[in-house]
């Protein structure tokens, strides 16, 4: 890529390079057409292996983008910079969408955000920046320009690293200085109109005519100012010449288009006028045929001020710039771009403006180019300036002062009438001793607060006569731009307009709710054009869950882009705390329920979301295994530990099912009807199996392998059974006549009991070792009892077993005896060991707070969510909805007790710590 950059960007491209290197993004704010747009090109050149997304807001500023890459890189556009329009991208299909993202752009441009408006921002640049949160941000703007859209704003505010005014760059060379300038009022009847009005509308004694007797005077000296059929060849000297004519707008071009033309030919009739029939001059015909155009006399091009604008044109020998406004930013822009499309040399310019504050925008820009040259060295500051209406201008200047002084005067015989009278309710006649009609004075400031009328009433003025106690008629109107007022600060204190519906604002305006009614507006279709645009520059979110569903949808994007599907699990939650697993869970709920809109369910099919729970098809997978697992070995009897090659834990699958099924009290999954249909073609055994014959066939298989029955105590089979326990255990319901060892079972264990050599042990010692051994098994076995009908052993301290046992009061005692009395009999190796094996938790307080978590994690798994109503209780009586909200609690109180790793674990199941009424309700 062949790059020159001059000093000035050379320097505001090594800060950007730095800024961008430490901290992420970097603004440039240089005046239009001083070539800043070079800077992001050379971040490009020395990045090749990066890649970049090049925002643009507009057809014309594309066409000019695409036409520097025909100057630096001979007409072909680098592979790692994608060019993309934002109005064009605000209606990407969410396929394009996803396949941008897929770039994964490490450097993000913005090209001239201060020309995107707030509503094509939310739908393009925002979006980009969610599913693009790593990338690097360079932005391009001018100075002090008015921005259409805070957030844009926003985002790189204070990232400034260089600033030049177009005084500046005039002085430095890198903006050519006018040869010559001039500024007329034109037309001029409009203004003079204008300020007759205004000088009427302060309703002044006929005895007072000063401000009559300056308005005489202006007009006085217009009159005299020198003719603009006279200045104008003396300015736009070359007779044979072609001329720039830029308009401030379109429809400005369309209004005063033939006045125009016949004002120019009035100069000279000779003149010949051609029409850029697109905002590109590059790409216009009309262009083509001005620019080749042989016939005698002048040559006039007009087009609308637009970055197409800023493209050389061979051959120009000065602009015209026809302006409605006296807005000194858009002057600025309409002379740099000119200046521009002049070839970036010194031509004459002729200013028409139709307000007399236009006719000083030029004196203000040649004394910033006088001062700036000073301070370069130059020896001749500043450029040649014709003043044709020096006394026109002056004049205005001081009746505008004098105006101001009068409305000063009417407000202090205000504030003295509403003293006196007690009020502003003052009749429309009402005069003041001094002779001032007061009253038609009040009416008058209504009117043009009402836009009803000529005037000036700026935000400080209303606010005086506030103070007083004025009745606005409008006074809804007034109510508006005050809560306006007050979401802009919101806006500039948090961020963002995403207000709570309860929030007051310090005054205790009720803004939450104001935003609310403003929503409800919107989408009723009864908000003004007007207002709409207000809110959206300053961030409007016109649906809050919307904004927060492209937030989460974001993540999901990445998570897609990241894995190449969408099958995080429900506890899944992003780096940056976002619950995604919950999140993904939801959208399939609203997807069967209706919910969502056909917009949301194109963007997240083209990332690829099963609509399917997740917890359905992973039913479904398992099943085939079963499935195999059938047609492999002809039956469905898995062993508990049995895993697939392709690691479906199989074993449990089954285990879990038969479970499921015989204790839908207890499960919190489901076997529907349907499921059991399928699992019965299988040959599924849905009968509890018999764990005692599971345990006697190891006791048998053990005695096979190893030639006795001499099982250690803490031999664990395979399958994770404690064999030697269970074995210790029958020998003793065996010796005892225990009913826990039926019939048929007693028979089977005396078999294979049969050839064991008896004890040598002393019969006395035995007895009484075999009494204390009894009573722990028998307290054992009601440990057991409560956890298979239980599911745990959180056995509360006052539980009484059927028969009468005060099983509440051994736990508490073996967990006692374990801490201060680990040598007890009553904690032996083997009785830890055996009391482990049924679920026994040491740790009473951690153990329960982990069983309501189970509850948490199931409810979150069956809905979504983990928004449960207050009262709500598990089917097993668990009152969820109340332990939920005292983790809250515990939560915004900072209790030690839940821990970082326990909020950890709740934020992977979706909690929301804090709710909004909506949510509460």
């Amino acid at each position: 890529m062949s790059l020159s950059l001059n000093q000035i960007n050379a320097s505001a491209y090594a800060k950007a390079a730095a800024a961008l290197e430490q901290n992420g993004k970097a603004t440039v704010a240089h005046p239009t057409g001083s070539g800043k747009s070079c800077i992001a090109w050379q971040l490009v050149a020395d990045h090749p292996q990066a890649s970049f997304v090049w925002l643009v807001y507009g057809q014309a500023r594309l066409t000019l983008r695409k036409a520097d890459v025909s100057r630096y890189n001979d007409g072909v556009l680098p592979p790692n910079v994608v060019f993309c329009d934002c109005t064009a991208l605000a209606e990407a299909t969410a396929e394009q969408w996803i396949r941008l993202a897929a770039k994964k752009p490490d450097y993000i441009i913005f090209d001239c955000y201060h020309e995107v408006t707030a509503a094509c921002w939310a739908k393009s640049a925002q979006r980009l920046l969610l599913l693009c949160p790593e990338a690097k941000l360079l932005g391009l703007t001018v100075p002090n320009s008015t921005e259409n859209c805070r957030a844009a704003g926003d985002l790189l505010e204070g990232a400034v690293v260089s600033r030049m005014t177009v005084g500046e760059a005039m002085a430095l060379g890198t903006l050519p200085v006018p040869s010559n300038y001039a500024a007329m009022l034109w037309p001029q009847e409009g203004q003079l109109a204008m300020l007759r009005a205004r000088i009427k509308n302060l309703h002044l004694p006929t005895t007072n005519n000063t401000l009559t007797a300056l308005y005489d005077e202006i007009g006085w000296a217009v009159r005299q100012a020198e003719n603009p059929t006279d200045l104008l060849p003396r300015v736009l000297t070359d007779t044979q010449g072609r001329y720039l004519a830029v308009f401030e707008s379109e429809d400005y071009l369309n209004e005063i288009r033939e006045p125009l033309e016949a004002f120019l030919r009035s100069t000279d009739a000779a003149v010949h006028f051609y029409r850029a029939e697109c905002d590109c001059l590059a790409e216009s015909e009309e262009v083509r045929k001005f620019c080749t155009a042989a016939e005698p006399g002048p040559k006039v091009l007009f087009c609308v001020n637009t970055p197409g604008v800023q493209q050389p044109i061979e051959g120009l020998a000065g602009a015209i710039l026809v302006r409605e406004s006296g807005e000194p930013g858009t002057f600025r822009q309409m002379l740099c771009r000119a200046l521009v499309a002049c070839g970036r040399k010194p031509v004459p310019v002729f200013d028409l403006t139709a307000k007399f504050d236009g006719l000083g925008n030029g004196r203000v820009l040649q004394k910033e180019c006088t001062t700036a040259m000073l301070r370069a060295g130059s020896e001749h500051p500043g450029f040649q300036q014709q003043k044709p209406m020096r006394q026109s201008y002056h004049l205005y200047c001081c009746l505008k002062k004098e105006l101001e002084a009068r409305w000063d005067a009417y407000y202090e015989a205000a504030v003295a009438a509403a003293a006196k009278e007690g009020t502003l309710r003052l009749p429309y006649h009402y005069v003041t001793e001094d002779g001032l009609p007061l009253g038609r004075w009040l009416e008058t400031q209504r009117l043009v607060r009402a836009g009803q009328k000529p005037g000036r009433l700026d935000a400080d003025r209303i606010a005086k006569l506030d103070k007083l106690g004025i009745e606005w008629k409008q006074r809804s109107e007034l109510a508006w731009e005050r809560a306006f007022a007050a979401a802009k600060k919101y806006r500039d204190d948090h961020g963002d307009l995403l207000v709570p519906v309860r929030y007051h604002d310090r005054s205790g305006f009720a803004l939450g709710e104001w935003i609310v009614y403003n929503r409800q507006r919107y989408i009723s279709g009864n908000l003004t054009r007007a207002r709409i645009e207000r809110l959206e520059a300053i961030g409007m979110v016109w649906n809050a869950s919307t904004d927060l569903w492209e937030q989460s949808y974001a993540a999901a994007a990445r998570y897609y882009l990241e894995h190449k599907d969408l099958e995080a699990p429900i506890k899944y939650v992003t780096p940056d705390g976002f619950a995604l697993g919950v999140w993904l869970s939801s959208q399939r709920s609203a997807y069967k329920n209706g919910d969502l809109t056909e917009e949301q369910i194109e963007r997240l099919e083209a990332i690829g979301i099963n609509w399917v729970n997740r917890n359905v098809r992973k039913w479904q997978e398992n099943f085939e295994a079963a499935k195999k697992y059938k047609e492999t070995y002809g039956n469905l009897e898995v062993p508990s530990n049995y895993v697939t090659p392709d690691g479906v834990l199989l074993g449990k699958w089954i285990a879990r099912q038969r479970y499921t099924w015989q204790n839908p009290e207890h499960s919190s999954a489901r076997v529907t009807p349907e499921r059991k249909a399928q699992l019965d073609e299988l040959g599924m055994v849905w009968e509890k199996y018999d764990p005692w014959q599971e345990r006697y066939e190891l006791a048998k298989k053990y005695q096979e392998e190893h030639g006795d029955l001499n099982v250690p105590l803490n031999y664990k089979s395979e399958d994770g059974i404690w064999l030697g326990s269970w074995l210790y255990r029958q020998r003793q319901y065996l010796r005892t006549g225990d009913p826990r060892l039926a019939d048929d079972h007693r028979k089977e264990l005396e078999a294979l009991l049969k050839s064991e050599k008896p004890s040598k042990q002393h019969p006395a010692h035995r007895r009484s070792e075999n009494l204390r051994e009894q009573n722990w098994e028998n307290n054992f076995d009601a440990a057991k009892q409560y956890f298979e009908e239980h599911g745990n052993l959180l056995v509360p301290s006052n539980y009484v077993s059927a028969d009468g046992f005060r099983l509440g009061v051994w736990m508490s005692n073996l967990r006692a005896a374990r801490k201060t009395r680990p040598d007890s009999f009553q904690v032996t190796q083997e009785h830890i060991e055996r009391l482990d094996a049924i679920g026994m938790e040491w740790d009473a307080r951690i153990a329960k707070w982990d069983l309501a978590y189970e509850h948490a994690e199931a409810y979150a798994q069956q809905h979504g969510d983990l928004l449960p109503p207050a009262t709500f209780r598990c089917e097993d009586g668990f009152g969820l909805g109340d332990w939920v909200r005292r983790m809250r609690t515990a939560y915004v109180e900072h209790d030690p007790k839940l821990t970082p790793e326990r909020i950890h674990r709740l934020n992977q199941i979706g909690m929301q710590w804090v709710l909004h009424r909506k949510e509460e309700q």
